[in-house]
């Protein structure tokens, strides 16, 4: 085999190693969103609740593929190549895609999720234990209260909302002062955790899509240098 299929080969060997770290960081950044948004699952739509899922999917799909063009290029499989070069492709277009519809969700995302947050609201202050559960959590993990404001409590604020535990009125224990509460509605804050979650995810897949296309390319002309070395050595 020649120096410059020999080149080829190294590059594409690196060019896995860096796609399997990507892997793990498309990953990694699915589980942290999961993670952060797990405990108000009620709160948001299916399309918000899929968004981390597919990312830790496509993440480990990711490195399985990546590992698999480590293991052909080292092995100089002709196969195992044109396999990994094809499924690449096919992950690209499915990273692009992706990316682009979670740009195009975020950019909607404040009507709906402004609607889910009413009808979580209502149901909670309606007594729906579920429903307060989650709004509760929603306020604490986010430091924020209410839709709007405190206000929307109409003063009965409660201690979810408290950003001072001096706040909480000890002939109760279950509301705050309203000048003790978080002074962000939950319907921005949480808008916004998902715009600047959105963008660097989507932003990352199709980063890392336009990468790929490069590995890909490599994969392929490996491919065909291993396919033209077996030609020659038959003659």
């Amino acid at each position: 085999m020649g120096c410059g299929t020999s080149f080829v080969k190294y590059i594409l060997f690196f060019f896995n190693l860096i796609f399997a770290l990507c892997g793990l960081l498309i990953l990694g950044s699915g589980v942290m969103l999961k993670l952060n948004i797990t405990e108000f699952d009620d709160l948001l739509d299916t399309n918000m609740n899929l968004m981390p899922i597919w990312c830790i999917i496509i993440g480990s799909i990711i490195f399985v593929i990546a590992f698999f063009g480590c293991c052909g290029a080292v092995r100089e499989s002709h196969c195992m190549v044109v396999t990994y070069a094809v499924i690449m492709l096919i992950i690209i277009i499915l990273q692009v895609v992706i990316g682009i519809l979670i740009f195009v969700y975020i950019g909607n995302v404040d009507a709906v999720l402004r609607e889910l947050m009413e009808r979580t609201f209502k149901d909670s202050s309606n007594g729906n234990a579920a429903a307060k559960e989650a709004f509760d959590s929603l306020q604490t993990h986010f430091q924020c209260c209410g839709i709007n404001s405190a206000a929307d409590y109409n003063f009965v604020v409660p201690v979810s909302c408290c950003a001072n535990p001096s706040g909480v009125v000890e002939s109760t224990l279950s509301t705050c002062l309203p000048t003790q509460a978080y002074s962000q509605g939950c319907a921005y804050v949480l808008t916004n955790f998902l715009k600047t979650a959105g963008k660097t995810v989507g932003g990352v897949a199709i980063g890392i899509a336009a990468v790929e296309v490069v590995g890909a390319i490599f994969a392929l002309c490996l491919a065909n240098s291993i396919k033209n070395a077996e030609r020659r050595s038959n003659y």
